[in-house]
């Protein structure tokens, strides 16, 4: 679906997107965090059609035929661990809890569904591995105690989006090699995802009500612009649909 252009979209309500999620080659969904809704767009970034759902959500992560992963905007400790599971329709069909420390609860951030079939899940300061009913198979943490807030792998490769006062980082690992890159301080990541083998997108913001998708890595290395190219870059967008 992602062919390497920068795609430019609003929601219909004016709120900012918090997450995109692919629906294979038929374009792309968003969602606010806010509203009960699902907003649907064309590969180019047009809009489609909005879909009335459950509760809000804050992440929306595609599950290829199994449909997809969902994070509500929840406030609630008790609840804070859970994850829904939604299908081709974004209705809600289950849910389970991820297990974890009583410390963790509301500090998860992001998951992501791996092409082995396991949900990597980013806390404030670790990025975990479970299986699909929940129960924790492995464990990573950030050496350098930056805020962790978004995830995504793509067969080798893995990216996280980490957060700090002096500025946002972007990380791009693989089994033997990691890139890091500052991003743009006027650009707000909100969403990290696959498209394709070795190439990764960004779910950016800029001033609000502003959507981009946009390569942040391909042919092996970093692409995101810099501070100084930013002004370039929004000049060669499309217009917003």
């Amino acid at each position: 679906m992602l062919d390497g252009k920068t795609i430019a979209f609003r929601l219909p309500c004016g709120t900012p997107a918090f997450s995109v999620a692919c629906k294979g080659n038929e374009g792309f969904a968003a969602v606010d965090g806010r509203e009960n809704a699902v907003y649907l767009f064309s590969c180019c970034g047009a809009f489609l059609e909005t879909i009335h759902t459950a509760r809000a959500y804050e992440v929306l992560t595609e599950m290829g035929d199994l449909g997809y992963l969902a994070l509500p905007r929840c406030i609630c400790r008790r609840f804070s661990n859970r994850v829904y599971l939604l299908n081709g329709r974004f209705e809600e069909v289950g849910s389970l809890d991820l297990s974890g420390e009583y410390q963790d609860c509301s500090e998860l951030n992001d998951v992501f569904f791996t092409e082995d079939g396991e949900i990597m899940a980013i806390f404030k300061n670790s990025l975990r591995v479970y299986d699909l009913t929940g129960k924790e198979i492995d464990r990573m943490t950030d050496p350098a105690s930056r805020m962790l807030f978004n995830v995504a792998t793509n067969k080798e490769l893995t990216a996280v989006h980490h957060r700090r006062r002096l500025g946002d980082l972007l990380t791009v690992a693989a089994e033997n090699d990691s890139q890091i890159k500052a991003i743009c301080s006027r650009l707000v990541l909100r969403d990290l995802i696959p498209g394709g083998e070795g190439v990764f997108y960004g779910l950016f913001g800029y001033r609000y009500q502003y959507n981009y998708l946009l390569p942040v890595y391909a042919d092996g290395r970093m692409v995101l612009p810099s501070e100084d190219e930013l002004f370039t870059f929004l000049q060669n967008v499309t217009p917003c649909s």
